[in-house]
Parts: structure tokens; sequence; C-alpha cells
């Protein structure tokens, strides 16, 4: 079956959106086909043996066919164009699509549990023969494929719902496993430990169940970026020449090839108008190509002709290194101020940081006037989503 899992997918070519789609609907349809056969003979199977735990591994099979109509029509929806009412697009749906199914396995784990504690009090005699276990071992052999399957479409198309299924595929192979282990004990000692098989396969599918709807909420709820992507991008961004700095960059997921970003950059403020929006307008397109990312590149002018301006930036981040080595600087001004200056700054602040803004502004108010106590600090916090 691999084999010809792998034939299909090579038959198979990435075009984006519709590729997405493609990719959806066939491993939709596959795991339809495949789920629905299992059911069919596990359930036949248990019927004519009497083993719960065999009937629950078959509807357990019948959840799994149910959780692949869900991701077919998962990327159905997320393939749509965006509209009036959504002008971002439906990629999100294809996330939706994963938490679904997680929450289906979780249902079915709950059933399993509650017809296992059942089976534990009264337990059923158990008929076994030499095609319960065929039926049970090319049990295995499939979902090992399906989940083979799901992860190559899943790295293919990086899709959480991919990964998801292919979790769900893989305990079962766990739990088929158990199931295979229980009735060679009852056929070998006479010992029917079929309740415990079925706690023990419910237990295993709660917990695929749980840690998949962890893994499937973060993008609905937001879920920040891989360090690898935010150092690239700042990476890229820094390699244009005119550019001193990068700040406030802010990632906005609305799901798979909808990637929308903003972030700051620091210019040379003798820079011309029309130069500056060339190099930013070539910029956003490099990133656009790059990242798949449709990115809005602010600018933010810098004075680097000023020889006491440079002088007193490097007395700031002297202040905020005493700090905290994490705290960065940008937006740095100077104004007179009575008989001093104002330096008036924004101050990027890493998330969960110990410190509150109050107490960085009175820390580094405190080291400002051990510098000059005629000084005074005007400071804007930027909290970092990044």
């Amino acid at each position: 079956m691999n084999a010809t899992l792998k034939y299909l997918l090579r038959k198979m070519h990435l075009t984006h959106i519709d590729a997405r789609e493609r990719y959806g609907i066939f491993a939709g349809i596959v795991g339809i086909c495949a789920n629905l056969l299992l059911f069919a003979a596990k359930f036949a199977v248990g019927i004519w043996s009497g083993a719960v735990s065999m009937i629950a591994e078959a509807f357990n099979n019948l959840s799994d066919m149910g959780t692949s109509i869900v991701m077919l029509l998962g990327f159905k929806i997320a393939a749509q164009p965006a509209d009036d009412r959504h002008p971002f697009g439906y990629g999100r749906a294809e996330y939706l699509t994963g938490v679904l199914v997680a929450v289906a396995i979780i249902f079915v784990g709950i059933d399993l549990l509650i017809s296992a504690v059942k089976a534990l009090i009264q337990p059923n005699d158990i008929d076994i023969n030499e095609f319960t276990f065929i039926v049970l071992i090319l049990s295995i052999a499939v979902k090992i494929s399906l989940t083979i399957f799901y992860r190559r479409i899943g790295k293919k198309i990086s899709s959480t719902a991919m990964f998801t299924a292919a979790t769900d595929s893989l305990m079962d192979c766990i739990s088929t496993g158990v199931v295979i282990f229980t009735m060679l004990i009852y056929q070998i000692f006479n010992i029917n430990a079929d309740g415990i098989a079925g706690i023990f396969v419910a237990a295993i599918i709660l917990y695929g169940g749980w840690k998949s709807l962890k893994e499937t909420s973060y993008p609905l709820l937001g879920d920040a970026p891989s360090t690898e992507l935010i150092t690239e991008i700042k990476n890229m961004i820094l390699k244009t020449p005119q550019i001193l700095g990068v700040h406030d960059l802010i990632i906005h997921d609305y799901g798979p090839n909808h990637g929308f970003a903003s972030v700051h950059v620091e210019m040379p403020a003798t820079l011309n108008l029309l130069t500056s929006h060339e190099i930013i307008d070539k910029l956003e397109r490099r990133l656009h190509t790059e990242f798949n990312l449709s990115v809005i590149v602010h600018i933010d002018p810098i004075d680097i002709n000023n020889p006491e301006n440079a002088q007193l930036i490097a007395v700031a981040k002297k202040i905020l290194t005493a700090i905290d080595t994490r705290l960065t600087l940008h937006d740095f001004r100077v104004v007179p101020y009575k008989a001093g200056r104002k330096f008036l700054f924004d101050i990027a602040v890493p998330q969960n940081f110990p410190l509150t803004d109050r107490e960085i502004r009175r820390r580094f108010q405190i080291l400002l006037s051990d510098f000059n106590p005629k000084d005074r600090a005007v400071i804007h916090f930027d909290h970092q989503y990044c």
C-alpha cells in the first residue's frame, strides 16, 4: 500500500492554493475509503467474536472516516477566494478542520472509555480465530500507511490538519496492537482483559485527541511565528544597504498562503522621498516572493549626520543594557528641555518581561540623571508580538 500511496503523491503537482485543495481532497478520499473498509471488517469480527475492544476499534475507524470527511470539506472551504465578508480569504478553515478532527477524537475516546468500563464490570465471552488476527494485522498495516501518507502531505503543504490526522492514525496503530495483545492473552491463558484493553485504548485516543487539539488551536488563537522566520525576515531587510535597523515586526496568519505582516525600518533622513519609496517598494516585493507574505514597511527617519545625536544614542543604549540586555530602542530624538534635553524614543519590550513599563522608565531616568541631572526621558513602550 505504501508504494501505491507514493505513486499517487508523485502524480500530483503543487501549485499554491489549488494544490492545497487537491491534496486535501485527495487525502480525505483516501481516509474515507480506508477507514470505511476497516470499520466494516472490524465491526463484523467484533459482533461475531463478542469482543468489546474490537467493536470499539471499529467505531474508532468510523469516527476516523467522519474526520476525513470534515478534513475534505475544510480544504474545500479554505480554497475559496476572498470576498466582501472575508477579505482575507477562508484559509483559517483548514485550521478549524484540525480542531474539529481533534474534538471528534476526544468524543470517540470518551465513548469508548464508557463502553470499556462496562465491559470490565460485566465481561463478555470472546470467540477468536485466525481471521480476527488477520483483520487486526491488516488494520495496523493500513494505519501505518495512512500515518506516512498524511505526514508526507502535511510536510509538502505545511498542514496542521494533516499532521493531526497522522497522529490519529498512529494512535490507532498503538490501540490495535493493544487489542491484539489482549486477544493473545485470552487465547493462551484464558484471561479476559477485554475491558482493561478497551480502557487503555480509550486513554490512548483521549491523549492523542487532547494533544492534537492543543496543537491545532494555536494558529486560530494567534500563534507566534517561529524564531527562524523572524530572523530570516529581519536578515533580509537588513541586507538592504540604506536600512539601518528594523523593529516592530508583526505577522498575522490568516491560513496557509494567507500571511500579512507589517514592520518598521530605520533609514537615513537625508534620503529623498522618491528614493525611499523605491527602496521600500522593492523590499516589499522581495519579502512577498521569499516568504509569501503581504508586507507593509513603515519608514522611521534617522539623523545620521549629527555627531552629538550619535553620542546620546550610545548613552541611551548603554543605560538600557545596564537595565536588561534584551531591551532595545528606536525612533530616537533629542529636543531642548529647560536647562537640559529631552530624550524621546521607543523601547521594544519582549514578551514575559519581568519589569513593568513604569519600573523600566524609573530605572532609566535614575541612570540618565547620573549622566546628566538636567536631562529627561520620554519613553514609549512597544511590546513585541514576534
